[in-house]
C-alpha cells in the first residue's frame, strides 16, 4: 500500500546540531506511514498498539464485517506491517474495547469484550499468537461477567518474556439515585497472563470498592505497565473521601497487589486542593522506576487557579523509598499559578536512571519538559508549528536516553501524525506523515521498545475516508564495547571480543576496524582473531561497527590494542676508557612494551642487573664469555652470548 503525505502537509525534517556521541551512532529511521486498512466507512477505531523489546509488535482495531463489529490485528515483524487478520473468529455479536500486548519472538495477546446476546452479560475474551506461529489461537473467555461492557477503557501490557497484565473497568450501575452526579458504580479489575493462561487477581484494584467512580473518559481510564521481571504498576482515577477525583497507583508482584499510593496532590502550598486530576498517564522503566503524568484541574481557592501539568515518580522497587511517590511537581513551566492557554493531556515516561520526559499540548503547541527525581527543566517546544488543533502528544523512553513521541497535526480538513525521535546525543528528528487518502487525525496510539524503537498507529479520515495507518521509528543498534588484551601481548593471533549491540531491527552484523581500516566485514559472531597482517607491532586503535538490517550503524568506543612480538635487541661493544658495554633496546617508546629484566654474566664471576644494560671493566686480561638474558613486558625473551678479549 502506497504511503503518502497529505497536502498541504510536507514531510519535515528537523535536525539540531549536537555534540559528538561516543560511541558514534547514526540517527534513527522515522519511517513513512503505511496504510493498513481503508479507506472504508466500516472502520470503527484504532484501539491499541504494542511493541516488544525485540522490535516486533502489533496494532489492534475494530471494523464492521458481516454486519457486526469485529477485532482485527496487523502484525509488525520487526521491519514491516503485515496484512490484518480477524482475531475474534467465530463470534456472532459485536466486539468492543480491544487491547493488545507484545512479547519477544512475535508473541501477541489481544483482549476484547464480546456482546453475548439479549439479556446476557457481556464477556471479556482473549486470543494469543505464540512465537513462531502466524495464526491466533481460538478466543477464550477470561471474564464471564463484565455486565454491559460499558466504558471499560482497558490497558494491556506484556513483558518481553510473555507475562502480561490487563486492567479494565466494569460498570455495575449507572445514574442510580444514590450515586453522586458524574459518577458510576464501577470496579477496576486486573488480570494476569502467564504466557499461557489468564488468572484474575482476587480483588479489584480500587482503593475503596464501595466508592463511586467518576464517569469514564478517554483520559481517565486505568493504565498498567510491566517491567522486565514480569511485575507491574497500575494507575487509576478514584474519588477520595471528599469525592474529589485523585490519581492512585500500586505495584503488582505476580498475583499480589501492593499498597495503594496516592499520586496526585491533595494540597498545594499548604492549602487544600479541592479540584481533581481528570487525566493520567503511566510510564514504567524496565527495572521498575514508575512515573505518573496527570492534568490537574484548577482550584480558584488554591494557588493553582489554572490547570497544571504534573508528574510524580515512584523509585524502582529495589531503591530506598520504593514504597512512596517522591511528590507531584508541575512540568508546564507556568510559574506559581499555571500556564495560560488550553492545557491538553500529559504523557510521561522515565528510564532506569530516573531521567524523565513529559509531553503535553498547550493550545496547538507540543511542549517537552525533561528532568529527573530532583529537578525539571523548563519545557521546550518540539513541534514544527504546522498544526492548528490540540496535538495530544504521547511519549515513550528507550535505552540510553532515547525518546520517541507522536501527536496529532490538524490542518482543517487535513491532518497528519507528528513522528518524533530524540537520539542518545540529544539530536531530534521530526517527520509529519499521513495515510494514503489523508483527512483529519482522529486517534493516535504509541508504543515503544525498551531499546528505543517505537510504533505509532492512528485513525485518519471521516466516514468513507477512514483509514488505519501505522509507522515505525527504528533506532540504530545500541552502544557497546570492544574487549582487547589489558596489557601488551606477543600472541601471533590476538583474539578480540565485543558486547552485543542490541537492536530491534533484525540481525546485527559487525565490521572490525584497526586504525580506521577494515580487517573483517559482515561478521555474525562477536569475536575475531587478528593476525600479524591485520595488526603489527605497536599501539593500535580497534573499533567495531554494528550494522542493522536497515543499514543503521553504531561504532563502538575505540579500544587500545598493544602488540609486541619482537624480543629486545642486545648490542655488546667496547666502552669508553676501556672495558665492555652492553646496551639493550626494545624499540620506540610507546610502540613497544619495554624491557623489564636484564641479566648480564660477564664471564669473570661478576653479574649485573638492570633494564637498559651496563658497563664492566675486567681486572685481568684474557678471554671472557658474556651471556646477556633480557625479557620485555610482553614476555618476549632473548639470550645473547659473545666472547670478548679484555
Amino acid at each position: 500500500m502506497r504511503p503518502s503525505v497529505c497536502p498541504p502537509l510536507v514531510a519535515a525534517a528537523l535536525v539540531v546540531a549536537a555534540l559528538l556521541a561516543i560511541p558514534a551512532r547514526a540517527g534513527a529511521i522515522v519511517g513513512a506511514a503505511t496504510t493498513i486498512d481503508g479507506p472504508s466507512s466500516d472502520i470503527v477505531g484504532v484501539d491499541g498498539i504494542a511493541m516488544a523489546q525485540d522490535g516486533t509488535g502489533g496494532l489492534v482495531y475494530t471494523k464492521r464485517a458481516g454486519g457486526h463489529v469485529h477485532v482485527f490485528v496487523s502484525r509488525f515483524d520487526g521491519r514491516r506491517w503485515l496484512g490484518p487478520r480477524q482475531v475474534d473468529a467465530g463470534q456472532s455479536f459485536d466486539s468492543s474495547w480491544p487491547a493488545i500486548g507484545a512479547g519477544d519472538g512475535g508473541r501477541l495477546v489481544v483482549t476484547w469484550i464480546q456482546q453475548f446476546g439479549a439479556g446476557e452479560q457481556d464477556r471479556m475474551y482473549s486470543a494469543s499468537l505464540d512465537p513462531g506461529t502466524s495464526v491466533f489461537q481460538l478466543p477464550v473467555a477470561i471474564d464471564l461477567d463484565v455486565r454491559e461492557g460499558l466504558d471499560a477503557w482497558p490497558s494491556l501490557s506484556m513483558s518481553a518474556g510473555g507475562a502480561a497484565y490487563l486492567v479494565y473497568r466494569v460498570v455495575l450501575r449507572q445514574t442510580a439515585p444514590d450515586l453522586p452526579p458524574g459518577t458510576d458504580d464501577a470496579d477496576i479489575r486486573i488480570q494476569r497472563y502467564s504466557g499461557s493462561f489468564w488468572s484474575a487477581l482476587g480483588q479489584p484494584v480500587d482503593r475503596i470498592q464501595a466508592q463511586p467512580m467518576m464517569v469514564a473518559t478517554a483520559f481517565n481510564g486505568p493504565q498498567v505497565a510491566t517491567d522486565v521481571n514480569g511485575n507491574a504498576v497500575v494507575a487509576w482515577q478514584e474519588p477520595d473521601d471528599q469525592l474529589i477525583p485523585r490519581v492512585y497507583a500500586r505495584r503488582v508482584f505476580g498475583g499480589v497487589l501492593g499498597n495503594v499510593l496516592q499520586a496526585s496532590p491533595s494540597t498545594v502550598g499548604g492549602a487544600p486542593l479541592n479540584a481533581g486530576a481528570d487525566q493520567l498517564s503511566l510510564g514504567l522503566s524496565p527495572f521498575g522506576e514508575a512515573i505518573v503524568g496527570m492534568r490537574q484541574l484548577p482550584d480558584p481557592r488554591s494557588p493553582w487557579t489554572r490547570a497544571r501539568a504534573l508528574v510524580n515518580m515512584l523509585p524502582n522497587s529495589l531503591a530506598d523509598g520504593a514504597g512512596a511517590f517522591v511528590g507531584a511537581r508541575p512540568v508546564d513551566g507556568g510559574g506559581a499559578n499555571g500556564p495560560a492557554g488550553a492545557l491538553g493531556p500529559v504523557s510521561a515516561s522515565v528510564d532506569d536512571t530516573g531521567q524523565l520526559d513529559a509531553l503535553f499540548g498547550l493550545d496547538t503547541r507540543v511542549l517537552n519538559a525533561g528532568g529527573d527525581e530532583n529537578d525539571v527543566a523548563p519545557p521546550l517546544r518540539i513541534d514544527d508549528g504546522s498544526g492548528h488543533g490540540p496535538p495530544d502528544p504521547l511519549v515513550v523512553h528507550g535505552a540510553e536516553g532515547t525518546v520517541a513521541a507522536a501527536w496529532k497535526v490538524q490542518q482543517g480538513a487535513s491532518g497528519g501524525v507528528g513522528l518524533y525521535e530524540r537520539d542518545v546525543d540529544g539530536t531530534p528528528f521530526l517527520r509529519v506523515d499521513s495515510a494514503a487518502a489523508g483527512g483529519p487525525i482522529q486517534t493516535v496510539r504509541l508504543a515503544g521498545s525498551p531499546l528505543g524503537s517505537a510504533l505509532a498507529g492512528f485513525l485518519q479520515g471521516n466516514d468513507a475516508g477512514k483509514q488505519v495507518g501505522a509507522a515505525s521509528i527504528e533506532v540504530p543498534p545500541g552502544r557497546f564495547s570492544v574487549v582487547t588484551p589489558a596489557d601488551w601481548t606477543r600472541a601471533k593471533r590476538v583474539r578480540l571480543s565485543w558486547d552485543q549491540a542490541v537492536s530491534t531491527d533484525g540481525r546485527v552484523t559487525y565490521d572490525v576496524q584497526v586504525d580506521g581500516q577494515d580487517v573483517a566485514d559482515g561478521l555474525r559472531r562477536r569475536s575475531q582473531l587478528l593476525t600479524a597482517d591485520d595488526a603489527g607491532d605497536g599501539s593500535h586503535d580497534v573499533t567495531v561497527v554494528a550494522n542493522d538490517a536497515d543499514g543503521q550503524t553504531t561504532t563502538s568506543v575505540a579500544s587500545q590494542l598493544l602488540i609486541d612480538r619482537s624480543a629486545p635487541r642486545v648490542r655488546i661493544g667496547r666502552a669508553r676508557g676501556g672495558g665492555v658495554r652492553v646496551r639493550v633496546s626494545d624499540g620506540v617508546r610507546g610502540q613497544c612494551s619495554g624491557t623489564t629484566a636484564v641479566t648480564i654474566s660477564w664471564g669473570d664471576g661478576r653479574r649485573s642487573h638492570g633494564r637498559r644494560g651496563a658497563a664492566h671493566r675486567y681486572a685481568t686480561g684474557g678471554r671472557h664469555r658474556i651471556v646477556v638474558s633480557v625479557r620485555d613486558e610482553a614476555g618476549n625473551r632473548r639470550v645473547v652470548r659473545k666472547a670478548v678479549t679484555a
